[in-house]
């Protein structure tokens, strides 16, 4: 009787808490929004076919450090918030609340928020915001030294352990074909990407073909690094090579069978795009066609086609000088003083008979020498000397000494 009686009690007990936990189910979930519905797609997402391989490669780049601003409430913590592609955030507005006022909050309403990593799944892309829900560590944080006094860690991490959120973006069946900007624009209910950032104020005062290659994907010749970076993105692969005597970098987009192209740099700046399509076409441009001041960094395009004019094909003052000193002989050596004046030749008379220059030429007489570096003149008469006459300029020697 005893042991009916207990049985009757625990199936009234069990009952009765299978009763409460069904009605505390119900009051929690009429107080939270409706269940999230992920059974569509956008309009214009619909019947495309699901992301390839070149198209998810070409999203990591394009949204990976990407900046926006916030503009919903975005918790810290390992959960982290989804959004569907029709734009049903969850959990809901009371559940985000608790979670920021818990862990803190990643972003307010209106603070500039990047996002640092981005893993594209079956049927979601999942993008980590501020640097993600989950901390990453180092390998030196588990090392500890010690000795007799006990063990102390070698590295000791400062801050929370969750320094961001992760943002899952949801899709009925598989993430479909698409570009970064439908992607931004189903991120709209949480990151604005309208607001402009500094790259975004750069490309605006570029000239507008360089804007509609720079959006359009395409990288020019005559571009610098920063600006395929933000055509194209951070390439997946570099190499570095020597062409004879000239050193250059080359960045590698995409792989085969997919469109692959190679960009290379000399100098920081693109002197040569080519591009292989599906097919097997390839084109190559090695032609200027943009001009990027260094110093400014103010962009021109140059167009290969346009024929020089007058005008710009004349040398300028400074060319011109420069080329007429050019032509001008060297100076010769000169021991005067800057500003010392040369002294100016005048022109000697012309000889005459008997005459060097200006100065007549003595005539020799007997007993003297004529002057050094004169000739004596022709004598007048043609008698031959006579060969017992003293040597002229000779004096007579003194009689001889008889004892």
């Amino acid at each position: 009787m005893k042991l009916h009686r207990v049985g009757s009690l625990s199936l009234i007990l069990a009952l009765g808490a299978f009763a409460a936990a069904s009605d505390v189910k119900t009051v929690d979930t009429s107080t939270k929004s409706a269940p999230v519905k992920n059974d569509q797609l956008p309009p214009e997402l619909q019947g495309r076919p699901p992301v390839d391989k070149q198209t998810r490669l070409e999203l990591i780049r394009t949204m990976q450090a990407e900046f926006g601003f916030a503009k919903h409430l975005i918790p810290k913590g390992d959960k982290g918030l989804q959004l569907t592609s029709t734009g049903q955030l969850s959990p809901d507005d009371q559940s985000i609340a608790i979670a920021a006022a818990t862990y803190g909050p990643a972003a307010r309403p209106g603070d500039r928020l990047q996002i640092t990593n981005v893993i594209i799944k079956s049927n979601e892309i999942v993008f980590d915001l501020n640097g993600g829900s989950k901390k990453r560590g180092h390998w030196y944080d588990h090392v500890e030294v010690g000795g007799g006094g006990g063990m102390v860690p070698v590295h000791q991490e400062k801050g929370a352990a969750n320094p961001g959120c992760t943002l899952s973006l949801l899709f009925p069946k598989y993430v479909p074909q698409m570009t970064a900007t439908d992607v931004k624009k189903l991120l709209e209910p949480v990151i604005d990407f309208t607001v402009k950032s500094p790259t975004q104020a750069y490309i605006d005062t570029l000239p507008p073909k360089l804007k509609q290659s720079i959006v359009d994907h395409q990288a020019l010749v005559g571009m610098s690094k920063e600006m395929v970076i933000d055509a194209l993105g951070r390439p997946p692969k570099r190499i570095r090579e020597n062409d004879g005597s000239v050193d250059y970098e080359e960045w590698i987009y995409g792989e085969p069978p997919g469109d692959v192209q190679f960009v290379r740099f000399v100098n920081e700046e693109v002197v040569r795009v080519e591009h292989i399509q599906v097919g097997g076409d390839k084109v190559v441009r090695t032609a200027r066609e943009v001009k990027v001041n260094a110093v400014t960094g103010a962009a021109v395009m140059v167009d290969a086609n346009a024929p020089q004019t007058a005008a710009a094909s004349a040398p300028t003052d400074v060319e011109a000088t420069q080329t007429e000193a050019k032509k001008q002989p060297p100076k010769a050596p000169s021991l005067r003083r800057p500003g010392e004046q040369a002294e100016t030749p005048t022109a000697a008379p012309l000889a005459k008979d008997g005459e060097l220059g200006s100065k007549p030429i003595p005539t020799s007489a007997p007993g003297q020498e004529p002057e050094w570096g004169t000739k004596p003149a022709t004598p007048s008469t043609s008698t031959p000397p006579d060969p017992n006459a003293p040597l002229p300029g000779a004096g007579q020697l003194p009689p001889a000494n008889p004892h």
